[in-house]
C-alpha cells in the first residue's frame, strides 16, 4: 500500500490488529511503527525475526524511507533526517496513528529520534537499535580492522574518504558481511528492494554533520537503547556516548557482548527485550 506524504507516496504494510478481546470488552494494543535502517535498504529486515515476534502483542506498522523499497525516490536534496522525520509524522497523521511505539534500528533509530525532538509528546515509547548521536568513522575502522583485518578496515577507510558507486560496491562486498556474525537471511536480501545511490549520498552529505545529543537530551518519553558491542557501524563508545545524552531515568540500555550491528540477529535476548518493552 501507498499514501501520499510531502509531495511523494511511502510504501507502508500493516501486521496483526490493533484490537484484541480481553475478558470484558475490546481493547487497544500498541501501535510499532518500524523504521528500516540503511539508508538504501527497505522494511524488509523486519519482516522474518522482529515484525512477526512484535506482531504477537502489538500492531505493526512497516514503512520505507523516501528513496527507499518500494516507496518513491524523489530526489537527493530531500534524502535527509528531516524530510525523513516529516514524512514519518505525515504518515502517522494520514493513518490516524495517535501515540506510536517507533523503533529504528541505525539511521532509521535517527529518524525516531529526530521526530522525537520535533513532536516530543506524540512518541509513546522509542526502541533505538544500534543507535549513535554522530558517527566518527575512525572508531567504525578500527573494529573492521579487529573483526576482518587490515583489508576491511582499508576498504572502510577508502569508502569514509570517497563514498561513490566503486568504493560502495568494495565495502558492501567486503564490509556489509560483518555487520552480523551470521549473515543475513538469502529470503530477505531476496525480498529487499535496494537503492544504493542513496546510501553514498547519505554518507557523503548527511552522515558526517549529524549530532543527536541534543535531540536525546530532548526526549521525554521511555526509550529502550539496544546495542552489540562488536558492531562496527554503531561502535559502542559512540553508542555510550548517545546513552549519556537522554535525561536522566528516560534510557534503558541493553548492550550484549559478541552482537554486531545486526544485534537482533546475533543475539536472541535482544528481541526478547523489545517485545517485553513494547507490550509493557
Amino acid at each position: 500500500m501507498k499514501v501520499d506524504v510531502g509531495g511523494t507516496q511511502l510504501f507502508f504494510d500493516v501486521e496483526g490488529p490493533l484490537l484484541e478481546r480481553g475478558e470484558t470488552e475490546w481493547r487497544s494494543r500498541p501501535t510499532v511503527v518500524l523504521l528500516h535502517p540503511g539508508p538504501g535498504v527497505d522494511h524488509s529486515v523486519y519482516k522474518d525475526l522482529m515484525g512477526p515476534t512484535l506482531a504477537e502483542v502489538a500492531q505493526v506498522v512497516y514503512v520505507d524511507q523516501r528513496g527507499d523499497g518500494r516507496s518513491d525516490r524523489s530526489n537527493p536534496s530531500r534524502w535527509n533526517l528531516e524530510t525523513w522525520a516529516a514524512d514519518l509524522h505525515e504518515l502517522l497523521e494520514a493513518l490516524e496513528i495517535e501515540r506510536p511505539v517507533l523503533l529504528g534500528s541505525s539511521t532509521g533509530a535517527l529518524v525516531a529520534l529526530q521526530y522525537a525532538w520535533r513532536h516530543p509528546e506524540r512518541p509513546a515509547k522509542l526502541v533505538l537499535i544500534s543507535a549513535v548521536a554522530r558517527y566518527v568513522h575512525a572508531r567504525s575502522i578500527a573494529v573492521f580492522d579487529r573483526l576482518g583485518g587490515s583489508a576491511a578496515g582499508e576498504v572502510a577507510a577508502a569508502y569514509f574518504a570517497d563514498p561513490n558507486e566503486t568504493t560502495l560496491a568494495q565495502y558492501l562486498q567486503v564490509c556489509l558481511p560483518l555487520y552480523a556474525r551470521d549473515g543475513f537471511d538469502p529470503d530477505v536480501v531476496a525480498r529487499m528492494r535496494m537503492n544504493p545511490e542513496v546510501t553514498a549520498h547519505w554518507d557523503r552529505t548527511e552522515s558526517t554533520r549529524i549530532d543527536l545529543r541534543e535531540a536525546a537530551a530532548s526526549v521525554r518519553c521511555p526509550v529502550l537503547l539496544v546495542a552489540g558491542e562488536d558492531d562496527p557501524s554503531a561502535t559502542i563508545g559512540a553508542v555510550e556516548e548517545l546513552a549519556a545524552a537522554f535525561p536522566p531515568g528516560v534510557v534503558e540500555f541493553k548492550r550484549y557482548a559478541n552482537a554486531r550491528h545486526g544485534v537482533i540477529r546475533d543475539e536472541p535476548r535482544a528481541l526478547e527485550e523489545i517485545r517485553r518493552f513494547v507490550s509493557a
